[in-house]
């Protein structure tokens, strides 16, 4: 008697291992396509934070060139205004780094 429930249990663990084994692979191809699909997520949105941070630095040095040159039209259309700007800032660098070593 002890034979044949030893058989039964023996076809029942190799029923289980059997069904761990399928499931096993099951997952295995699931998780693999689970992990194609997210990794094909983040190329995209890491291209897209790429793509966006190079228009808006584009953007940037566009509008600094235009600055720049607004502000070089300026200067040669009127010089005096800047020369007593950068003589009062002068001083007033001056004055202060004088006092410091007083100090």
């Amino acid at each position: 008697m002890h034979r044949v429930e030893d058989k039964e249990i023996h076809d029942a663990l190799a029923l289980l291992n059997e069904a761990a084994r399928d499931n096993r692979t099951e997952l295995q191809t699931a998780m693999s396509h689970k992990y194609t699909d997210l990794s094909a997520v983040m190329s995209t949105f890491a291209e897209s934070r790429h793509n966006g941070a190079f228009r808006r630095f584009e953007a940037g040095k566009q509008r600094a060139m235009e600055i720049a040159h607004d502000v070089d039209e300026s200067v040669h259309t009127n010089p005096w205004p800047y020369i007593g700007g950068v003589a009062a800032a002068a001083l007033l660098s001056g004055f202060l780094i004088g006092r410091l070593r007083r100090e």
